[in-house]
């Protein structure tokens, strides 16, 4: 195999955000570290629940773990957010907003706080979807006709000097 006709179509520039030092926006960066302990957290306190944790947050089904208590068969989606510090903000993902409203019934909040020193997992939020979360929307998004990109593109001075 061989590389033949590379043909580049666009450049793109990928700055960073312009707020990006804020807190409301810093805070929104996922933090591995944290992530990582608050699952565990989760996970340890499931187990003493009596229940069989299932690590499901790489399929991208709306939730981090799935637990089925072993003597009721009770089952719960649990979507799991760590805060590095004891107070903060947590913020769901469309895909997160979408299941805990399809699935009420079953789907679980689980807030580890305190991830930088010793998690905590605060009381277990059934049916999240029933508080009023705020969209975010601070980020904003920018389309272009592809037919600009294929073309040739002409830069013109319409400012009269």
């Amino acid at each position: 195999m061989s590389l033949q006709g590379i043909e580049r179509v666009v450049v793109a520039l990928v700055l960073p955000h312009p707020d990006r030092n804020q807190a409301e926006v810093s805070n929104l960066r996922p933090d591995p570290v944290v992530e990582r302990k608050a699952m565990e957290a989760v996970q340890a306190y499931e187990t003493a629940r009596g229940c069989k944790v299932d690590d499901v947050h790489k399929l991208n089904l709306g939730y981090d773990l799935r637990s089925i208590h072993a003597e009721t068969g009770e089952l719960r989606l649990i979507e799991v957010k760590g805060l590095g510090a004891v107070k903060g903000r947590v913020l769901l993902t469309p895909n997160e907003r979408r299941v805990a409203e399809d699935r009420r019934d079953c789907f679980w909040l689980y807030v580890v706080t305190a991830c930088d020193t010793k998690p905590f997992v605060q009381p277990p939020i059934q049916d999240p979807a029933q508080y009023r979360w705020h969209e975010v929307s601070k980020v904003q998004h920018y389309w272009l006709e592809l037919d600009v990109l294929t073309g040739t593109l002409e830069v013109r001075d319409n400012r009269e000097n």
